[in-house]
């Protein structure tokens, strides 16, 4: 057992200088400082929006770590941390990877201020994240499990530059992707929800969203970029046993489409229960909203999301029923010897472990999907109460012809 980690040290009294200054060029020169422009001649500023979302700095960074210390750590231990619209993550990472906090600091200030477990299992993560690419450097561009080199990936460019751009025609996923691309982060439950909809419904590799995070990101890390990725890709050493939906992870994370209206303001006028699965609403309520498919908001670039997931899974299945076969444990999970001779046990996740009993008892053939996220009713097309202005009127007007009806007097028509 490790011990406790030592508390921080104190800054330092004064630096002392070296020798010799060594030789440097200014940035000017190093051309980092330049910023396109267009053809119109003016210039496209593309880091206006994270210079507005970061106080960049020491000073900056402590300020953010005491306002997540002194309020955002109490809901983050709860379900409230998977919540976009609103500031209930720590929002320190950029400090952290640029050594603006210390991780000992982090540690020690949420120790001092409060009970949270959660938040610290989490933290004690990037220190596992930087073990295993230590211990594994291959991990940024092979799979931790080899045999999932094999696995069958689409090459479809244009459905990758269409998440890339946050242009899918899903508005959970382009939300996260346009606060992305104007801050240079997320929260991590959208990450998720990015990641498994590139992953598991688009059926592109997991190299494609490393790649794009780590030019994207504020707080890119190699280590904990590629640690996520290879697990969300199936190829890690932990198989997540989740999916996120691009619309039923919602109701988690954006239960009154606040979020979304923020980031995609074109569809900011569409009711709760449309925004987002903005295909299903009436065509007359979207022009009310002045939502306009395949022009002010892209169409979905799929319209089968189940078909989709049974492609990606049957990838899987593919490699696990093929040069996965001799890696596979009796309990469905993989294993992975080692260089030092160590048999390591791969967690794999339930719908692929064939043969094997599930928790409650059915027996799991492979072929079918258990990993679901279920709807909340308001995007459930076979339960969703409509609150527009017009289902309102026609269900109110459906009512009284039932209770007039009720009454013995017919539909309520004059004589």
């Amino acid at each position: 057992t490790l011990p406790p980690p030592p508390p921080p040290l104190p800054p330092p009294r004064r630096l002392k200088p070296p020798a010799a200054w060594p030789h440097s060029l200014p940035l000017s020169e190093l051309g980092y400082g330049r910023l396109p422009v267009r053809p119109d001649g003016t210039v496209e500023d593309w880091a206006a929006g994270i210079r507005r979302s970061w106080a960049v700095g020491e000073i900056g960074a402590q300020r953010a770590l005491e306002a997540f210390v002194s309020g955002g750590i109490q809901r983050f231990e709860g379900r409230e941390r998977f919540r976009a619209d609103q500031a209930n993550t720590a929002a320190i990472s950029p400090h952290l990877r640029f050594g603006e906090l210390s991780a000992r600091a982090v540690l020690h200030s949420v120790r001092e201020r409060a009970s949270a477990p959660t938040f610290l299992r989490r933290l004690a993560w990037r220190d596992l994240a930087y073990w295993a690419l230590w211990r594994f450097p291959h991990l940024p561009s092979r799979p931790f499990r080899p045999w999932f080199e094999a696995q069958a990936w689409s090459s479809d460019q244009p459905a990758l530059e269409a998440w890339q751009a946050g242009a899918t025609g899903f508005p959970l996923v382009d939300a996260a992707m346009a606060q992305l691309w104007a801050t240079g982060w997320m929260p991590n439950y959208m990450r998720h929800v990015v990641a498994g909809f590139l992953v598991e419904f688009l059926n592109l590799d997991w190299r494609h969203g490393l790649r794009w995070f780590d030019y994207t990101l504020v707080d890119a890390d190699t280590a904990i970029n590629a640690y996520m990725w290879q697990n969300g890709g199936h190829s890690g050493m932990d198989q997540w046993n989740f999916v996120m939906h691009p619309v039923f992870a919602a109701k988690s994370c954006d239960p009154e489409g606040d979020y979304v209206r923020r980031w995609l303001p074109q569809l900011a006028a569409l009711p709760v229960e449309y925004i987002h699965c903005p295909w299903e609403a009436p065509f007359a309520l979207r022009a009310a909203a002045g939502v306009v498919l395949g022009g002010n908001y892209p169409k979905r670039i799929l319209d089968d999301l189940e078909a989709a997931r049974r492609a990606s899974h049957a990838a899987v299945m593919a490699v696990r029923r093929g040069p996965a076969r001799g890696q596979v444990l009796p309990s469905g999970h993989e294993w992975l010897a080692l260089d030092n001779g160590v048999r390591a046990t791969l967690i794999t996740r339930e719908d692929y472990r064939e043969g094997t009993l599930s928790r409650d008892g059915e027996l799991i053939t492979g072929d079918k999907i258990r990993t679901r996220q279920s709807a909340d009713d308001k995007w459930d097309a076979r339960r969703r109460e409509r609150t527009d202005f017009l289902s309102r009127a026609l269900g109110d007007a459906a009512r009284e012809h039932q209770a007039a009806a009720r009454r013995g007097g017919g539909g309520g028509g004059g004589s």
